[in-house]
């Protein structure tokens, strides 16, 4: 059956559309390797209502003969335009880029609650990463582990980040709203959060990520680059 069509988030009509399709790219890596199979998928088409230029991709989940019946696909998530944001620092723990990035997909399918319990996830990670670093000093023989510390919760984060002049005033203001909307999400309770209280706290959140670990990576490589020219002159 010949397929014509593909759902897709729109970013300005922010709603799924049906996209014409105009052309795709699948790529499969068959079984073999220890990872197993893969599949990936490129839709490319135009939003039929705004007439914008969408792409996006699609993992294959189920092959056809081993764990389905035949081959399923990941719903659609767009890749063009508007991304989802990525960020240059190597500091930036696993758990917070992977909320991030399930926070988008939330934010794309109109799942805008979860989406806010994820963003809520992403900052509570970036707050533990720097308020209570790992340390990397063993124990030594027969000394006994040391007594397991409270858990930041994210409004004790926020404080500190704050108290620490690690955020500025404004910063701080914003995540207040982002802990409302997340304790929102989290408890059970008539919730309306929209898209645009998503979109806002996406906005937020990664702010706050590129001021906590991008700028001061950048900012550390521009004064080696000024000092490097100094010396040279």
């Amino acid at each position: 059956m010949k397929v014509d069509t593909f759902i897709v988030d729109c970013p300005w009509c922010k709603a799924k559309v049906a996209a014409k399709l105009e052309g795709v790219v699948t790529k499969i890596v068959r079984p073999g390797d220890e990872d197993g199979p893969s599949g990936d998928r490129l839709y490319v088409g135009a939003c039929p209502r705004c007439g914008t230029l969408l792409a996006g991709e699609s993992h294959q989940v189920g092959w056809e003969g081993q764990e389905t019946e035949w081959d399923q696909w990941s719903d659609v998530v767009r890749v063009y335009p508007k991304p989802a944001r990525t960020f240059s620092s190597y500091r930036i723990p696993r758990t917070v880029t992977d909320s991030l990035a399930e926070a988008d997909k939330c934010v794309q399918a109109g799942a805008h609650t979860a989406a806010a319990a994820m963003f809520g996830r992403a900052l509570e990670a970036l707050c533990m990463n720097v308020l209570e670093p790992g340390t990397s000093v063993p124990r030594q023989p027969g000394e006994a582990p040391p007594p397991k510390k409270k858990k930041i919760m994210l409004a004790e984060g926020i404080q500190r980040l704050r108290d620490g002049k690690l955020i500025d005033e404004r910063l701080y203001d914003w995540s207040q709203q982002l802990r409302v909307f997340r304790n929102l999400a989290a408890h059970p309770g008539e919730v309306s959060i929209s898209r645009q209280d998503a979109e806002d706290l996406q906005t937020f959140v990664n702010a706050i990520v590129e001021f906590i670990y991008d700028l001061p990576d950048r900012y550390e490589e521009f004064k080696t680059r000024q000092a490097v020219r100094t010396r040279s002159e």
